[in-house]
């Protein structure tokens, strides 16, 4: 895990201290190491997390020539199978890295290389035969890479930061700062500023010497292809099978190493498979809140008893806010709304005072269908509920008054209503009247994913559209930020190219069904393979998700309640640039906080950049 950085001066020759200073910035990504190749008008930066190949895995790396140059950010699972094909193919290696196996086989395959890598990544290459800039993210996101295009410079990073280094002027957003406000975070490809996007995840692109741009090109998507031949026994011998062979992948390092332990079903999954085939116990570690109603160390303590790992829990606090606020605003480059990054971090924080790589269990609410949100969304669109007269009431009130109760249809306007964050009739209270304009615009991913997604059944749908905009926009940039921000690599088995495409496979109703309560139920087949390690009481209980409770910190006798009205009241508050006072203060009337701390992160992020 690593900090990469680039720059291509259109004009003028470059000041190394220009890429020196863009990579120092990313110091927190890689305190192991940095370098830097330049070359009149272009260089490229790195800053190491040394992770694999300790001893000659330093970067930039170049080919035999010095023709091809790399910067790296991630791992490649599949290396070393890789790293015997090119050899056999007369490629010949003088490291032990995976990073040395890209340049190979970007000499061998071109562009189509990334199509061969199973793991996390984002790079650059610079191809001095073919006069270009090549860059390349992993399949599901989950490693960032931004870039800016402007007539005077052509920049890449892993982060914003990095960027705002360079002598141009940024321009804001104001669609993107309406997306973030919708949902809590913005959308690739857009960022906050118009300069500077996101490359989506699965997506190549070209950048020549000259100063050619190339549109984004997608080189992987996942299909939902239902298999409905298979047995049960069959599907849990298959389920079984990836689920080991991805976590025995991620556990490749040359470092110590342990995993999260939220207590839920998906970092259960991982400890348990990581304790079976590892010699030594697991070092796990959790995080809790003094509110017993976000507290999970209870549940997280019971796997930890049954593979006797080695535990480790803390209580987050709300006075850390305080500290905590400006320093995520400052790493995560834009506004970004999701609260959970808190106990994030110091989940983080604490595992790196003991190891260097974790594993989680993100992405298993996504491939087995496992949020709350799908369960709410079905029972929305089914309306199964007793007496009889309640199915038929919200079909005659559409026939009736369908501008006010829209039909329930699985499709893209009513699953949007079920991720807002601030409904549009809000926002467009909440915009000064200059901006409304702007508010409630098409996202086009979203509206990409729902065509490819027309025919999908009703949860698999949902489960599409997060995969291609909330879990790599929310879920991974958090973990990618937070853990970067303590030198700690995160790995995350479930969210791999193998299980992805397994999960896929899976009919919906393996999946999520009714339980015999009568209610939705997710991560059936999930939960089935557990069942030979875990208690019917543990697996099937509600599921309570990694969240923060600001409800009580924002109330009105909470301890960040005086905090959060001078700031956001204030009239110095750079909000009231962009909202209208009245709007903020019955925000801040209303039983509902998290767009409070929407609001409190974006005043934090125009104090610092604006």
């Amino acid at each position: 895990m690593c900090g990469i950085t680039g720059i291509l001066s259109h004009k003028n020759p470059l000041d190394k201290n220009l890429i020196q200073t863009m990579t120092d910035s990313l110091s927190h990504r890689g305190p192991d190491g940095q370098g830097i190749w330049h070359k009149e008008n272009l260089a490229i930066g790195h800053r190491r997390l040394a992770i694999i190949d300790l001893a000659t895995g330093q970067q930039p790396l170049c080919n035999e020539d010095e023709t091809v140059w790399i910067t790296f950010n991630g791992e490649i699972y599949n290396y070393l199978e890789l790293r015997h094909l090119l050899t056999q193919k007369g490629h010949l290696f003088k490291t032990q890295s995976d990073t040395e196996v890209i340049i190979h086989a970007y000499e061998e395959w071109g562009d189509t290389c990334v199509e061969k890598f199973r793991g996390m990544f984002a790079f650059a290459i610079v191809d001095l035969n073919q006069q270009r800039i090549f860059l390349a993210r992993d399949q599901l996101g989950i490693k960032p890479l931004y870039y800016l295009a402007t007539p005077e410079y052509f920049a890449f990073a892993s982060e914003i930061r990095a960027l705002r280094s360079i002598p141009v002027n940024l321009t804001l957003d104001i669609q993107a700062l309406d997306q973030y406000l919708w949902l809590q975070y913005i959308p690739a490809p857009r960022t906050i500023f118009r300069e500077i996007k996101k490359l989506p995840p699965a997506h190549r692109l070209n950048f020549t010497l000259e100063g050619k741009l190339s549109t984004p090109e997608e080189y992987w998507s996942l299909t939902f292809n239902p298999d409905k031949q298979k047995s049960e026994a069959d599907w849990l011998a298959e389920f079984d099978s990836i689920l080991r062979d991805s976590i025995q992948a991620h556990l490749v390092a040359d470092v110590p190493f342990g995993a999260f332990l939220s207590g839920g079903i998906d970092s259960s999954a991982t400890v348990a498979y990581m304790s079976q085939i590892l010699e030594q116990p697991v070092k796990t570690f959790s995080i809790g809140f003094a509110e017993e109603a976000f507290n999970e160390l209870d549940f997280a303590a019971i796997p930890a008893q049954i593979w006797q790992t080695e535990h480790h829990t803390e209580i987050v606090k709300p006075e850390s806010l305080d500290i905590l606020l400006p320093q995520l605003v400052q790493h995560y480059g834009e506004p970004f709304g999701d609260s959970s990054a808190i106990p994030s971090y110091y989940v983080c924080k604490m595992a790196r005072a003991h190891v260097t790589m974790v594993l989680s269990g993100d992405g298993g609410d996504e491939a087995f269908a496992g949020y709350n949100t799908y369960r709410g969304w079905l029972t929305w669109l089914n309306r199964e509920e007793k007496p009889l007269w309640k199915k038929y009431a919200y079909p005659l009130a559409h026939l009736l008054k369908p501008e006010r109760y829209p039909p329930r249809l699985p499709n893209l306007k009513g699953w949007l209503r079920c991720m807002t964050l601030i409904s549009a009739d809000l926002r467009f209270k909440l915009w000064r009247q200059d901006y409304h304009s702007m508010v409630n615009q098409p996202i086009p991913v979203f509206e990409e994913a729902n065509s490819k997604a027309l025919d999908y059944p009703w949860c698999q749908k949902a489960q599409y559209f997060d995969i291609k905009t909330y879990l790599p926009g929310s879920i991974l940039t958090k973990v990618d930020i937070v853990s970067m921000m303590n030198s700690l690599e995160v790995r995350t088995p479930l969210v791999d190219i193998k299980v992805f495409e397994f999960a896929a496979t899976i009919p919906e109703a393996l999946n999520i069904a009714h339980n015999p309560q009568g209610d939705w139920e997710g991560k059936l087949l999930l939960k089935k393979l557990l069942s030979r390690y875990y208690s019917p009481e543990f697996l099937h209980r509600p599921k309570m998700g990694f969240s923060t409770p600001i409800e009580k910190w924002f109330s009105q006798d909470g301890e960040y309640r005086q905090t959060l009205e001078t700031r956001l009241l204030s009239n110095n508050s750079r909000l009231t640039e962009f909202f209208n006072p009245h709007a903020l203060k019955l925000l801040l009337r209303q039983k509902v906080t998290q767009p409070l701390w929407l609001l409190l992160f974006l005043d934090e992020w125009l104090e610092q950049n604006t």
